[in-house]
């Protein structure tokens, strides 16, 4: 399916919605539509293959997209993206569900760790399986662990362009520290592997994680601090594509001062105390804030979980064959929240729904750069956090 502003499967005649941060209602085979959006539509199912969004080189960036940029002078007046340029289709039909996990954690690899841990909730809740309090726990763990590399990066990307390079150097640092502990403690620097259907796939080691997390947030903490000091850093961020109003995601939003936040009404996150990070301003220098400060509340929740995740074991074997049911929900990851419905039937995927954060955080993009200069253009767009990968088809 082609990725729209709202997760959604097309089934029969029907087209069944998933609203963001909403779970499903679990449908079993031939059980009735109570309590999910349903509209009828006169179309029938689609399975032409559709072109992944991605695009050529665009000089500078992480990843390949392509803008048509409108100027007057240096005044940037509209821009259009293309992101179907280069195929990123993902098929995950006619898989069972553990083989799709493979394929949905490696989507967007930095961000492994909440794209598995939302597929495999969504999958436990389709089977009614009930997994042991630690390893949600543990899951937490990973997430918020891979929010604060994935914020690092975001800051690195800012630094570098603003030529602030010892704080970029020593950003970058922190992360690969981070990087090299998660491979020691995990078993791999992107949580390839971990996640499991009914638990995890490998043992994991967590003494001391949470005081390596805590120094290098702490480290960063004083980076952080001498930003804010620094005139020729902020001037560069200020007042750089503002975005307002909630037709964005995580971050994003949250700059544009927006307390909304996934994991406020998660279950992982029941009884966790943290704060929802916000800033008023909507610009890069807002967004750059709230990454900034979630690195510390995310290391704060770190330290709360894993004196619940000690002693995990492997999961035994999950048999899920034959399992006929239809089931959603979401998860927020570094960039935002993601939503996703999956369809089973006799074990197998038939068919998918899905929405990233990417994809409204481009379009907010987009119409936020007008007006801007070209100077303002890759701290906008960096600030963001956005990432093409997820921005693909799964089919």
């Amino acid at each position: 399916m082609r990725q729209k502003d709202i997760a959604f499967i097309e089934s029969g005649n029907s087209l069944y919605t998933l609203d963001r941060f909403t779970e499903l209602p679990v449908l079993r085979a031939q059980s009735n539509t109570t309590g999910m959006q349903r509209e009828n539509i006169s179309t029938p199912d689609n399975n032409t293959l559709s072109v992944f969004p991605y695009g050529p080189s665009s000089g500078g960036m992480v990843e390949s997209v392509y803008f048509d940029i409108l100027t007057q002078g240096e005044r940037i007046q509209k821009v259009s993206y293309d992101a179907g340029y280069k195929n990123r289709s993902i098929k995950l039909w006619g898989l069972s569900m553990s083989e799709a996990l493979l394929r949905i954690e490696r989507m967007n690899g930095v961000h492994s760790a909440a794209y598995s841990s939302m597929f495999c909730n969504i999958c436990e809740s389709g089977i009614g399986l009930d997994v042991p309090e630690e390893i949600g726990y543990l899951r937490v763990a990973m997430m918020e662990a891979e929010r604060i590399s994935s914020h690092l990066f975001v800051a690195s990307r800012l630094t570098g362009g603003a030529s602030q390079n010892i704080a970029h150097m020593n950003i970058l640092l922190l992360r690969e520290e981070l990087l090299r502990t998660f491979a020691s403690v995990f078993g791999h620097r992107y949580f390839f592997g971990v996640n499991r259907i009914g638990g995890i796939g490998r043992p994991v080691d967590i003494k001391g994680f949470q005081k390596k997390v805590r120094q290098i947030s702490d480290e960063y903490k004083e980076i952080f601090r001498t930003l804010m000091d620094s005139r020729v850093f902020i001037d560069r961020l200020d007042k750089s594509a503002i975005i307002r109003g909630e037709n964005s995601s995580g971050p994003t939003m949250r700059g544009a001062g927006i307390k909304k936040d996934g994991r406020n009404s998660h279950r992982y996150y029941e009884d966790l105390e943290f704060q929802t990070i916000t800033a008023d301003g909507g610009d890069a220098l807002a967004r750059f804030i709230v990454r900034s400060g979630e690195i510390q509340e995310s290391a704060g929740i770190i330290e709360q979980v894993l004196s619940h995740a000690e002693n995990l074991k492997m999961n035994i074997s999950v048999n899920h064959e034959g399992s006929a049911f239809m089931s959603g929900g979401y998860m927020e990851t570094p960039s935002g929240d993601a939503s996703m419905i999956i369809k089973t039937e006799s074990g197998k995927l038939v068919a998918m729904g899905f929405r990233s954060p990417s994809i409204l955080n481009m379009e907010a993009f987009a119409e936020s750069i007008g007006g801007n200069t070209f100077a303002d253009f890759l701290f906008g767009y960096e600030s963001l956090g956005i990432w093409i990968c997820e921005m693909g088809d799964l089919l």
